[in-house]
Formats: structure tokens, C-alpha cells, sequence
């Protein structure tokens, strides 16, 4: 089998599929000229998953390199996220945000449930549903956050009730 060619930009990928998704294969998006698989067979070992929404790519989770260059990102709708202490995704959209917001709404329990859990029930990206129910959250108290006990957690605001 021939090798599989990137382009040699940052961030540049190619997808491979046999039957079903095996990998990405990408560029490192921070320039230091390693070439990434990432795996999405979870037949094989730790995967990440593949969505492909709108026709653009997101993987989850973040991708967080222990060796070379060690960079840690997001990618979420065919844009690199860098993952720092205050990293900033306000260049995604999100597509049909209010349609999302009540699917996620009537997804939601008064028990503590993870964003993953949420996103996986209405088959929407992880990252969008995170975003989304942190908005729910913060701006409009309509869903209640887990705060650094439970990271990642949301649930129907007791107001609601």
C-alpha cells in the first residue's frame, strides 16, 4: 500500500476509511512538522470520535500530544482550538443554535448529567452541546453547571420546577 501524503501546512489532514473510519492523519497544526494518526477505530485501542457535521470535520476529545512538540487542541468544525488556560472558540458557529438549545433543553433531567451523555442523545458535536449548555447555564439560568465538583455536568435549574 502506497504511503498515505499530507500537505505539508499546519493542520492539513486526510481521512482514512476502510469500511469504517480508522484514522486521521494530520499535519501538526502548530508547525513543528510532525505528521498525527489519530486513531478513531475503537476496535484497535483509545479512540477519538469523528463528527461530521455540515460537512465539516470535529473530533473528540481535545487532542493533547505527550511527546514532541506536546501541543494541546480542539478540532471543532474544521478550526483548531488551541487548548490554553483561557482558550477562546468565539470562531466557531454553531448552526441552528436555537433549535439545539431546546433539544438539549428537553434532554435535560433535574439529575446531573455530562455534556458527552447529552450530545450523544440528540447526535449533535460534544464541543457545541458543551458550549450550548454553558450559555443555558450562565446567561439564561435555565440549566444549572456543576461547577469544579462536577466538571462537565449540567442539569435543569431548579427554577424550572
Amino acid at each position: 500500500m502506497p504511503p498515505i501524503r499530507t500537505s505539508k501546512r499546519p493542520g492539513d489532514f486526510v481521512v482514512v476509511s476502510r469500511g469504517i473510519y480508522r484514522s486521521v492523519v494530520m499535519s501538526c497544526p502548530d508547525g513543528c512538522g510532525d505528521v498525527l494518526t489519530i486513531n478513531l477505530d475503537p476496535r484497535t485501542d483509545k479512540a477519538w470520535r469523528y463528527y461530521r457535521k455540515r460537512n465539516q470535520l470535529s473530533l473528540f476529545p481535545s487532542v493533547w500530544r505527550d511527546t514532541g512538540c506536546q501541543s494541546h487542541f480542539i478540532v471543532w468544525h474544521h478550526t483548531i482550538i488551541w487548548c490554553e488556560d483561557n482558550y477562546r472558540n468565539e470562531d466557531v458557529v454553531i448552526d441552528s443554535e436555537l433549535d439545539m438549545r431546546q433539544r438539549i433543553l428537553s434532554t435535560c433531567t433535574y439529575e446531573w448529567q455530562h455534556f458527552t451523555q447529552i450530545a450523544e442523545a440528540i447526535d449533535e458535536v460534544p464541543w457545541d452541546v458543551n458550549r450550548i449548555c454553558h450559555q443555558l447555564a450562565r446567561s439564561l439560568k435555565l440549566l444549572e453547571d456543576g461547577g469544579k465538583k462536577r466538571l462537565g455536568f449540567f442539569r435543569l435549574s431548579a427554577a424550572r420546577k
